[in-house]
């Protein structure tokens, strides 16, 4: 094996460990195989450009190359010529791949299912820092800047698991690093020629150096004792990769970067499969929403939460209200750094440290996360205003301290005019909350869909506001932003709605992440509503206070009335409007379609129908390996012999174009050899020697050495042939088609050899006799 062979095998396995961290991303192994048939094609294809003896840039184009083949090979579609020839519609194949992987990346939470656009941008991803990874590693000797490469591959996995920031991950991208450096280190030193021991005693290129015995034994003892140091001496370690992992796994300060509220919505809400998150016991006969995240400040790119502050603590909380309920939750699978709650908590009892932020009533975790937490109970109050009194109440004082944070928002002239033309007749906080309701409704042609879709707008919100298609996100956004462009406090919440009731006890699961609305009443204070219709949302709640107060003389039910929390739960007053088929939309893209199908679309994912094509794409390489086994076998220790190392000389000769007459004795031949490959004299002269005493001395040819001397030889006119005759050497060696050429023409004759033994045989049976002039009636002539 070649140096620049054996480098580029490195390059390749170093590679391929750093991708072990993806492991935290995907679902299951099975993206293992289109990954490394991806590294293998275009450290192939680099190989083969290099053992043409082509430069940088041609290699750099073949491994291009290889990567477009195994992209249109495996996500084509039926689009390409032959399968793995792309065309312009394979191209824009690749473009709708790319942008559905693109929204899988934004809404889907890992682990993912690795197919689809997701799998397409994984790999072509992959391809490009191969092809780089090789270039630095191979094609320039710069492995120091290979490491670039392999932190850009640990990077990309980290930065959105949280399991990828486990130390052992860590430890395989640095092992593969220093990898990388001493092999190219070995092959520098490797070149300067033969190596002797102080002794003077000739050893190998790969004998153990006692300088590297000693390097050695000082790195281990240098990390033992830095790891002793570590557990006794108080360090910070702050760094990059520990912020990483404090930030996903929601250690550390309660900023906004913790976690993405988002992204956690509709990643969860776009997950195939639906997981129990929290079980949720209370004695509130029908509880209404989760509380987790205040959104209130809004730009261009929608509403996004402050930086919590640390305020009161969990003491500080007392009830306000006319009845005081209790919850218990246990924890199955959420991991925030904020607590969920119902309503207005009266009292909280949790381990760990959390604080109670000032501004949004958020409980957020000070050093402390969900993740930590199995279970925890606290009591609370959730009122009910009456429609009447919210029609009366007027809305935040302008003066207040917190108007600016809950009624800023960009300058949008689009919205503006929407605004004006659908709240124009509105005067009251209760009218305009009413109006943006009634304007977003079914009933207006708006739907439930977790497939948005682009109308061309700048904003986001423009974009939904003319499809009229979105889901909880859209709808919460779209209401705030409608009520703050009428000078009407509003924020965003994002927690999780009522679930599924299970006996005694409630089950919230993934789908269950929800966003809603909260209206400030001078009085009430901040007052919920859910624009988003009932029937896209499975555990939805409706709110009474959402509707015109009826006339004086009309009696009026208490909207705070519950149901008896002793009644049997089938017989509780449901929650949530009419059915779906009564006028309400089902959704069209939720998680249970979404489920039914897959999670993706047809003919997105990684076809592995293409792989049938490798065989075919492997027949180039069958003379190689053919002529690669011959080889091995007749240099084998224990069958090589003078005429097995002898027949591997000649057909070294024909293989690079080295004439040798049949004619020539042994050493004549030696001779020949010797010219072509100047440096291997000594082995060409020491195998004719040997074929010689084979041929013409009744004592056997001794065969040791004659391995390394036909392997001396083969490098010898490897290195001199021209990069034409060197690719043929190795792919389509002469030598191999004259054998077949001999066994056939060898074949051929012995047929024809049979053939004319068989005509002979039928001409002897055939054959008449011959008519004699001796007769003894008369001659021939028939005269007497």
């Amino acid at each position: 094996m070649t140096g620049q062979r054996h480098a580029t095998m490195v390059a390749a396995a170093t590679l391929a460990l750093t991708l072990t961290p993806l492991i935290g991303i995907f679902e299951g192994v099975g993206w293992t195989v289109p990954v490394l048939l991806t590294i293998t094609v275009i450290a192939t294809c680099g190989s083969l450009m290099r053992a043409a003896g082509r430069g940088q840039g041609l290699q750099t184009a073949a491994m291009c190359a290889g990567l477009l083949v195994v992209l249109t090979a495996g996500f084509g579609d039926g689009t390409a010529f032959l399968f793995v020839i792309p065309l312009p519609a394979t191209f824009e194949h690749f473009g709708y791949l790319a942008n559905d992987g693109i929204a899988g990346i934004v809404t889907n939470a890992p682990p993912v299912a690795a197919e689809g656009g997701i799998l397409f941008l994984t790999l072509l991803g992959i391809g490009l820092v191969a092809i780089l990874h090789d270039m630095f590693v191979v094609g320039l000797r710069t492995p120091a800047l290979a490491g670039l490469t392999l932190l850009t591959m640990y990077l990309v996995p980290v930065s959105v698991a949280p399991d990828a920031t486990a130390w052992f991950w860590f430890i395989l991208p640095a092992v593969s690093y220093l990898w990388l450096l001493a092999d190219d280190n070995l092959r520098r030193v490797s070149a300067f020629g033969h190596r002797f021991t102080g002794a003077g005693q000739l050893v190998s290129q790969r004998f153990p150096s006692p300088m590297a015995r000693t390097a050695r034994w000082s790195a281990l003892g240098f990390i033992v004792i830095t790891l002793l140091a570590l557990t006794v001496v108080p360090t910070n370690t702050s760094g990059f990769i520990d912020r990483v992992a404090e930030d996903f796994e929601g250690g550390g300060d309660a900023g906004l970067g913790d976690v993405n509220p988002w992204a956690q919505l509709s990643g969860s809400l776009n997950q195939p499969e639906e997981i129990d998150v929290l079980r949720v016991s209370t004695d509130d006969p029908n509880p209404r929403y989760l509380r987790m995240h205040v959104l209130d400040e809004l730009t261009s790119d929608g509403f996004g939460p402050n930086d919590y502050e640390e305020g009161g603590s969990l003491g500080d909380l007392s009830a306000e209200g006319s009845e005081v309920y209790t919850a218990e939750i246990e924890n199955l699978a959420l991991r925030a750094p904020v607590l969920p709650v119902y309503g207005n908590p009266a009292g909280v009892e949790v381990d760990g440290d959390w604080a109670v932020d000032d501004d949004t009533g958020v409980i957020i975790g000070d050093g402390s996360d969900m993740g930590d937490v199995d279970s925890y109970s606290f009591t609370f109050t959730d009122e009910a205003p009456d429609a009447a009194e919210l029609a009366a109440a007027a809305g935040m004082d302008p003066g207040d301290e917190r108007w600016e944070d809950n009624t800023s928002r960009p300058d949008v002239p689009e919205m503006s005019d929407i605004v004006e033309r659908e709240l124009g007749g509105a005067s009251t906080v209760h009218e305009k909350v009413l109006a943006v309701l009634d304007y977003l409704s079914v009933s207006n042609g708006f739907r439930y869909s977790l497939q948005t879709t682009d109308a061309g707008n700048d904003e986001a919100i423009l974009d939904f506001l003319a499809t009229q298609e979105g889901y909880c996100q859209q709808y919460a956004a779209a209401m705030a932003w409608m009520l703050r462009e009428a000078d009407v406090a509003a924020r965003v919440v994002i927690g999780m709605a009522q679930g599924e009731r299970d006996g005694t006890e409630w089950i919230l699961t993934s789908h269950d992440y929800h966003a809603w609305v909260e209206v400030y009443y001078e009085g009430p204070g901040w007052v919920t509503y859910d624009p988003t219709p009932v029937g896209g949302v499975p555990g939805a709640v409706s709110f009474p206070w959402a509707t015109e107060p009826p006339p004086e003389d009309e009696p009026t039910q208490d909207p705070g009335a519950t149901a008896d929390p002793s009644a049997d739960p089938s017989e509780a007053p449901s929650t949530a409007a009419p059915d779906p088929t009564g006028g309400v939309e089902t959704p069209t893209g939720g998680p249970t379609a979404q489920a039914g199908d897959g999670g993706s679309g047809g003919g997105s994912g990684f076809d592995p129908a293409w792989l049938l094509l490798l065989p075919l794409a492997a027949l180039p390489f069958v003379p190689a390996l053919w002529r690669g086994l011959l080889r091995r076998s007749r240099l084998h220790p224990a069958r090589i012999t003078a005429t097995t190392a002898w027949d591997e000389a000649l057909d070294l000769a024909l293989d690079y174009g080295v004439g040798i007459p049949d004619s020539l004795t042994p050493r004549q031949a030696a001779g020949v050899l010797a010219q072509a490959a100047p440096d291997a004299r000594e082995a060409a002269a020491a195998l004719g020697a040997a074929m010689a005493r084979h041929r013409y001395s009744t004592q056997p040819a001794d065969p040791a050495g004659l391995g390394d001397a036909v392997r001396d030889l083969h490098s010898e006119l490897d290195k001199r042939a021209e990069p034409r005759r060197r690719y043929r050497a190795m792919f389509w060696p002469a030598s191999l088609l004259a054998t077949l050429t001999a066994k056939q023409a060898e074949e051929s004759a012995r047929l024809a050899r049979r053939s004319a033994r068989a005509t002979d045989r039928v001409r002897a049976a055939v054959r008449r006799p011959r008519r004699s002039n001796n007769r003894k009636d008369r001659s021939v002539t028939g005269r007497p």
